[in-house]
Formats: structure tokens, sequence, C-alpha cells
């Protein structure tokens, strides 16, 4: 596969994420984009792998103890008293 098919494929494996922001923030997000000359898609993108790599991923592991031991804390118990 060439770089230009690759970066075609990769253009269409994405999904749209609409996201409301504040007027304040939308104006940042602009300066930045205008300053950088980065599009706004790439800095949010961006953003959000380096968020869901860091403290995002800790609270998925964290929203997930939570979850298991609501779901499964009585099975867990009994288990652990065996």
């Amino acid at each position: 596969m060439t770089k230009a098919e690759k970066a075609a494929t990769e253009v269409t494996d994405r999904n749209v994420l609409t996201v409301r922001l504040p007027a304040e923030l939308h104006e940042e997000l602009r300066a930045y984009k205008f300053f950088t000359n980065r599009p706004i898609n790439e800095v949010v993108v961006q953003l959000i792998r380096d968020f869901l790599s860091g403290p995002g991923r800790e609270e998925i592991a964290r929203g997930m103890t939570a979850r298991t031991k609501t779901m499964y804390g009585e099975a867990l118990d009994k288990l652990a008293e065996m």
C-alpha cells in the first residue's frame, strides 16, 4: 500500500464526533490552529490520545474496578472465602 493509499484509508476509517465547546475555549483552539498551522481535527485527536493514554486510562481502570466490585462483589467475596 502506498503512502497516499494509507493516508486515504486512515481518513475514511474515522468517525464523526460533535463536541459543544464554550465560546472562549473554541476561540483558544482556533488561535492555536492559526499560530501553529495545524488542523483543529489533528490537534483534538492528539489531545484525546494524550488524555486516554494518561489520566483517562487511570480513570478507566478505577471505573472498571468499581464496576466489577459492584457487579460481582458477592461472587468475589465467596471466592475469597474458599
